[in-house]
C-alpha cells in the first residue's frame, strides 16, 4: 500500500494492483502531531515495514509509534557545504537545526537506503548514522533495448535537468557564449524547468543567444533528445546520484560533467570528460576536447555498459527485496 500526499503516480500505482491512500498533510515541522494523524490509519493496515522518502515524511516516520520495521531513504546530501553554501544565511541556520534534530531521531529508523556511496558517507561521517544501519542502493532505470540508428546532429548539446541555480546553467550557457564564437554552428537545447527560467533568459538575451540556446521547458521524449544530440553538458554543483546523467549514459551520448563525487560513481575519465565546479572557462576547454575527441564511441559504450551492470531496475529492484527480507527476519 502507498501512502501520499501526491497523485501524481496514483493512476501508475492502482494500474500496477497498489492500493492508494491520499492523505494530505502539511509540510511543517509538527512531525509528532502528523504522526499522530496517520496512527490511526496505520494500526488499521498493520504494516510489517514502512518504508519513507523525503524529509518530511521521513520525520514523520521517527515519531509514529508502530511494531512495524521502518524504513528510509536518503536521496541527497542534505547538509553538505554545497549544498548549504547556495543558501541564505536564515535558511542555512533552519538547516543547522533540522541536522541536529535529525541525527537526534536516527536511532528510530531500522535500516537507510542511500541512492549512492557519497550519500551514506555523509550521512555517517557528519551526522554519525549507524554505519550498519546505511545500505547503499543506485537509482534504477529500465533498460531498453532498441535497435533503430538515429542520426545525431553534430552541431547540437544537451542539458537534461531542472532549471535551479545548483544545476550549474548559468556557467554552462556563458561557457557555450565563448564556444560559439568559436563554432557559430552549434546550437545548445536545455529540457527541463523550473524557478531559474526567467533569470536564464534574461542571460540568454543578454549574452545574444536566442537563436541559439533553447529552453524546452518539459519534455517528454528524453530519450529522442539524448539521441539526437552530439554532446551532454551536465555542471550540476551536486546531486543525489545523477538521474539525468545515467540516461545520458544509456543514450551512449559523448559527456561532460562536473567533477563532483557523486558524477564520478557514474563515470570515469575513461568514458567521460571532467570539468571544475562552476569554471566556466574550464567547460569550454572540455567542450572543444570533446569536439574533436576520437574515441568516443569506446567511451561511450564503456559508460553504457557500466549503466547497464549497476543501474539496471531489475536488479536494483532485487537489491531492495534483500532489504526488506533481512529487516522481517530480524528479530530484533
Amino acid at each position: 500500500m502507498v501512502l501520499s500526499d501526491s497523485l501524481a503516480l496514483k493512476s501508475s500505482f492502482e494500474e500496477s494492483g497498489i492500493q492508494v491512500c491520499v492523505k494530505p498533510l502539511p509540510r511543517d515541522y509538527r512531525f509528532g502531531k502528523h504522526a499522530e494523524t496517520l496512527r490511526p490509519l496505520i494500526d488499521s493496515i498493520r504494516p510489517s515495514i514502512i518504508h519513507s522518502s523525503l524529509f518530511h515524511a521521513d520525520m514523520i516516520l521517527r515519531y509514529l509509534d508502530t511494531s512495524a520495521k521502518k524504513v528510509t531513504g536518503l536521496v541527497s546530501a542534505m547538509y553538505s557545504d554545497g549544498r548549504l553554501n547556495h543558501l541564505p544565511w536564515l535558511t542555512r541556520k533552519k538547516v543547522w537545526v533540522l541536522k541536529h534534530w535529525d541525527t537526534w531521531t536516527s536511532s528510530k529508523i531500522d535500516a537507510f537506503i542511500a541512492n549512492s556511496n557519497t550519500i551514506r558517507s555523509h550521512y555517517i561521517q557528519d551526522l554519525g548514522y549507524e554505519p550498519e544501519k546505511v545500505n547503499v542502493i543506485f537509482r534504477g532505470r529500465r533498460i531498453k533495448s532498441s535497435n533503430s540508428v538515429v542520426q545525431r546532429k553534430e552541431n547540437q548539446l544537451v542539458f537534461i535537468g531542472r532549471l535551479i541555480p545548483s544545476k550549474g546553467l548559468e556557467t554552462a550557457i556563458k561557457a557555450f557564449e565563448k564556444l560559439s564564437r568559436i563554432h557559430p554552428c552549434l546550437i545548445f537545447k536545455i529540457a527541463g524547468e523550473g524557478p531559474e527560467r526567467p533569470y536564464l533568459m534574461q542571460l540568454i538575451q543578454e549574452l545574444g543567444l536566442e537563436n541559439k540556446v533553447i529552453l524546452l521547458g518539459q519534455v517528454s521524449h528524453v530519450n529522442a533528445l539524448l539521441a539526437e544530440s552530439a554532446l551532454f553538458i551536465f555542471p550540476t554543483h551536486y546531486e543525489g546520484l545523477p538521474g539525468a546523467l545515467i540516461e545520458a549514459m544509456l543514450a551512449k551520448i559523448p559527456i561532460i560533467c562536473s567533477d563532483i563525487p557523486e558524477n564520478r560513481e557514474c563515470v570515469d575519465e575513461s568514458m567521460a570528460l571532467f570539468h571544475r565546479v562552476g569554471d566556466a572557462a574550464d567547460l569550454v576547454a572540455q567542450m572543444q576536447k570533446a569536439l574533436i575527441l576520437s574515441d568516443w564511441e569506446a567511451r561511450t559504450q564503456k559508460a553504457f555498459d557500466f549503466a547497464v551492470a549497476h543501474f539496471d531496475i531489475e536488479k536494483i529492484v532485487r537489491q531492495y527485496e534483500n532489504v526488506y527480507r533481512e529487516l522481517l527476519t530480524d528479530p530484533g
